[in-house]
């Protein structure tokens, strides 16, 4: 998203790249699974653009009465159990998605977990330890499936909600989610703590299974060699927002706005002399932004 969300400006329906796409073409089987009523949120319009075979949502579940939340969709534990049986039907290689939903608000877990899990000191810490245990049965059933030593399992957040630290309570915090890169036995243990975006996972994936020919992303891999820029761009109306290693800048379209070191002011209580601004920084923002809303009026949002 840079001004308004993808999915629901004019642009929605441009070409785009994605992983799904790029695979696809390689022969890999593709699917997006999402538990809610099929159509919720765009997501299988979207899918469709972004070229996946196949879109799993309510209309597919087996047992859609008895397994909703009564609010958002599917249970998490049992739409992630019917997700990996899924893919074992797949035909390999196959690339899916699947976006979850019990850590939405109003934060409910299933009856019979109630008071199982951590009430934490927010309304979500007991939805996040329910899908915490939803994703370790999962990997309790991939790891019995003929399809898990050779997979790569990417695990992000979409965005953040009810923050409850002070570092997390400000421009930059309320972006900070983490990305997992999983692979059971090719890729070693390790954290990083570089900035990456989520727009740096598509390149990073493609990367890692090797796919070698062009394709368009906003993003780098970031993990099999070193990034040409550690930056993530976000919009946080009316402001866009750079990150590096270290610095937060925010620039309204005409000129930065504000400077932050986050490192040493993790509050973001102490702005910087905006004068102080990389220029490398403050160039790469003004190109992706200009890069982004060419691409987006004019169609372009794939390698030409």
């Amino acid at each position: 998203m840079l001004i308004d969300p993808y999915v629901v400006t004019p642009y929605a329906t441009n070409a785009v790249s994605s992983i799904a796409d790029c695979l696809g073409k390689e022969g890999y089987t593709t699917a997006f699974f999402h538990g809610a009523p099929n159509g919720s949120m765009g997501f299988q319009a979207y899918a469709r653009s972004a070229g996946f075979d196949a879109y799993y949502g309510m209309d597919e579940y087996p047992d859609a009465q008895r397994d909703f939340d009564g609010t958002w969709a599917i249970w998490d534990e049992e739409f992630l159990q019917f997700y990996g049986r899924t893919m074992t039907t797949m035909t390999e290689p196959f690339m899916t998605a699947v976006f979850t939903a019990s850590s939405h608000h109003p934060f409910k877990v299933p009856a019979r977990y109630e008071g199982v899990f951590p009430q934490g000191s927010q309304p979500i810490h007991q939805c996040i330890a329910y899908s915490d245990h939803a994703l370790r049965q999962f990997f309790n059933y991939a790891k019995t499936q003929p399809w898990y030593d050779h997979t790569l399992f990417v695990i992000t957040a979409d965005h953040t909600n009810q923050l409850s630290r002070p570092e997390y309570t400000n421009a930059l915090g309320q972006y900070r989610v983490p990305v997992a890169f999983y692979s059971p036995t090719a890729m070693p243990a390790e954290q990083k703590t570089d900035v990456v975006s989520q727009t740096d996972i598509m390149p990073s994936v493609l990367a890692f299974t090797g796919y070698n020919k062009p394709f368009f992303a906003f993003g780098e891999d970031a993990l099999t060699r070193p990034k040409t820029h550690n930056y993530a761009v976000c919009y946080n109306n009316p402001v866009f927002q750079i990150m590096s290693d270290s610095l937060l800048m925010q620039f309204d379209g005409e000129k930065v706005s504000a400077l932050y070191n986050y490192i040493t002011d993790p509050t973001l209580a102490h702005p910087l002399n905006t004068e102080d601004a990389p220029k490398e920084m403050t160039d790469y923002l003004k190109a992706y932004i200009q890069q982004y809303i060419s691409r987006m009026i004019h169609n372009r949002l794939t390698y030409e």
